[in-house]
């Protein structure tokens, strides 16, 4: 199953004219500074309280709904950062990923949920209505999850131009 998710993840690259020194260093600034309540319901999409780094050269976004934010998207944002030949830029390489292991375990359960209720109308009646209705509510739950996984990646890649757009702003205000 997991194979069959992993057509929905996309890679990108974007180079950035800053050292990889001033990108993490402006991330874990970010991280560590304090946000108060009205922070949290402002338009900016990232939240650097999710982000956590993996490694040293690699950081991870988990990005979940919340209750204030009920229809954000849902997977994570994994991005390497590499440092340019030259050592002025860095390249971000990003990994988006959909969904999560508990999402897929959820699958799971409706999978056999969905395969119980079939087989239970096919063994009480086998006229054609119960196999329609069968075959029509497993379509829609297929659509349904493939629309909800194409949902999640448009969100999180704009959280992830949102971040990138964000650090080339602040190497630019660094700059002057």
């Amino acid at each position: 199953m997991k194979k069959l998710f992993s057509k929905y993840h996309r890679h990108y690259t974007f180079d950035l004219d800053k050292p990889k020194s001033l990108i993490v260093g402006y991330i874990s600034q970010q991280k560590e500074k304090k946000r108060s309540f009205l922070d949290k319901l402002t338009s900016f999409s990232i939240d650097f309280s999710e982000v956590s780094f993996t490694g040293t050269d690699t950081i991870e976004i988990n990005v979940r709904p919340t209750n204030l934010q009920p229809f954000r998207a849902n997977g994570r944002i994994r991005i390497e950062i590499i440092s340019g030949l030259d050592r002025i830029g860095t390249r971000l390489q990003a990994e988006i990923i959909p969904y999560y292991k508990t999402n897929i375990y959820g699958i799971y359960f409706i999978i056999f949920f969905l395969a119980f209720l079939t087989l239970l109308g096919l063994i009480i009646s086998t006229i054609k209505f119960t196999i329609l209705w069968a075959l029509l509510s497993w379509l829609t739950f297929t659509m349904i999850i493939h629309l909800l996984l194409l949902k999640s990646r448009s969100q999180l890649k704009g959280n992830l131009e949102d971040l990138v757009l964000e650090l080339k702003r602040k190497a630019t205000a660094n700059k002057a």
